[in-house]
């Protein structure tokens, strides 16, 4: 019972197969409309220079950014660190194996967003749009989890 069993599965998976067209290639993958937002440079003072994307982004969608990042920079005390024998073997590899080293420096990536609010901030106060106050953002206390 168990050998015509088996038997009928191969036969009705070999079926399957032959009944695929010969030459079919799929379509090719569109790319999304969406672009990520080009990011800008920090310069070895902490100034952060916004890119030209960033400068024609409109008021709506950089402050929802900077609330994203606050909120992100809220969290950084409760974020799990990053082992000292981890981030060496990542320094060490990732030139040799093409990797990068982005993110490694918790403390960088920190001051980089903070100098990235402020010079949003002061973008949208050049272009006439309500600002964020950073600091009473992230003073304002963290809310318990799944209260919303």
């Amino acid at each position: 019972m168990l050998v015509r069993a088996a038997i009928c599965c191969t036969i009705l998976l070999l079926a399957a197969c032959a009944a695929a067209m010969p030459g079919y290639t799929p379509p090719p993958f569109k790319e999304s409309a969406v672009k990520p937002m080009k990011s800008g440079e920090v310069d070895p003072g902490g100034v952060y220079h916004m890119s030209g994307q960033e400068k024609a982004t409109d008021c709506r969608h950089l402050r929802g950014s900077m609330l994203v990042t606050i909120n992100r920079l809220r969290h950084k005390d409760s974020e799990v660190g990053t082992s000292t024998l981890a981030t060496g073997a990542n320094k060490t590899f990732a030139p040799i194996l093409g990797g990068s080293t982005k993110g490694l420096d918790r403390d960088a990536e920190y001051a980089r967003d903070r100098a990235r609010l402020v010079a949003y901030n002061q973008h949208l106060a050049s272009k006439g749009c309500a600002t964020v106050d950073i600091e009473a953002e992230l003073a304002r206390p963290l809310e318990p989890a799944g209260k919303k």
